[in-house]
């Protein structure tokens, strides 16, 4: 029997003799090799193939075109597999580009989010020198507000006392300048009298509180026309008030006690 017949891409070694167990035990290795999914391909070419085996074990014939058909046969099959293999390759190189593209694009993809956080971080960095340049004028802005309200308070407040001095009730605390109350040491002014006893100390602090401008040569009896004047003690009794003065200016508080005299009004009681 021709060795040709035993020739196969599975590398399966052709049988040592012709007895019937060597060529059964080829038979069989070579329907194992065979892949499942192609087997249908070769069915009928491996039951011709055992069929002749056997026929020619058994000293029978057959027709020299079925030897041909199992030489076709391994042939076809042969081929089959060198295809197989040629298409792993390609799809190997596939593969192979693929990857390579796609590392390409992650590189890309990265290079063009790193160049956006840049130009990202330069305009927060362009937005914070205007920021920090506008800063003042904002902070220069929101003083000039505060003070409006502020004055808009003490002007209510002292609307309020000159309408309750005509009805002969009791006034309130006019604000400082700086929105904040009178501290509580100083006595409360609720009559002029109040205004006309308080001493070099008390008229100096409530006169920077209402951030009058003033000399410090200045007689107090003019300051304390200011101060009642900014309580609302504008009735014609106030008016008709005689203030007292004194030979002490302001240029001397700094040497006096910061106690009040004995002509100081009421201490300030704190308004809820």
């Amino acid at each position: 029997m021709s060795q040709g017949l035993f020739t196969n891409p599975f590398g399966i070694p052709p049988p040592s003799d012709d007895s019937y167990a060597s060529l059964s035990r080829f038979i069989a290795e070579f329907s194992q090799a065979v892949p499942g999914d192609q087997f249908a391909s070769f069915a009928n070419q491996l039951s011709s193939l055992s069929e002749a085996l056997v026929s020619k074990f058994r000293g029978g014939t057959r027709p020299l075109d079925n030897m041909s058909e199992i030489r076709a046969m391994f042939q076809t099959l042969d081929q089959k597999f060198t295809n197989l293999e040629d298409g792993q390759t390609s799809l190997k190189e596939e593969m192979i580009r693929g990857q390579s593209s796609l590392r390409e694009e992650m590189i890309r993809g990265q290079n063009s989010l790193r160049e956006g956080q840049i130009r990202l971080e330069g305009k927060l960095e362009s937005l914070n020198s205007i920021f920090l340049a506008n800063k003042g004028d904002v902070y220069l802005q929101c003083r000039e507000i505060d003070s409006k309200v502020n004055k808009t308070r003490s002007s209510a407040q002292r609307s309020e006392n000159i309408i309750n001095r005509f009805v002969a009730k009791d006034t309130k605390p006019i604000p400082f300048v700086n929105g904040q109350e009178p501290p509580t040491e100083l006595p409360e002014l609720k009559t002029i009298s109040d205004v006309d006893n308080l001493n070099p100390q008390q008229l100096k602090t409530y006169t920077e509180g209402y951030g009058f401008k003033y000399d410090e040569n200045e007689p107090q009896k003019s300051l304390k026309r200011k101060i009642a004047d900014s309580a609302g003690f504008v009735t014609h009794q106030d008016v008709l008030y005689e203030l007292s003065d004194s030979n002490e200016s302001l240029r001397d508080v700094g040497n006096q006690s910061s106690a009040p005299n004995q002509r100081a009004g009421t201490r300030r009681l704190c308004h809820h």
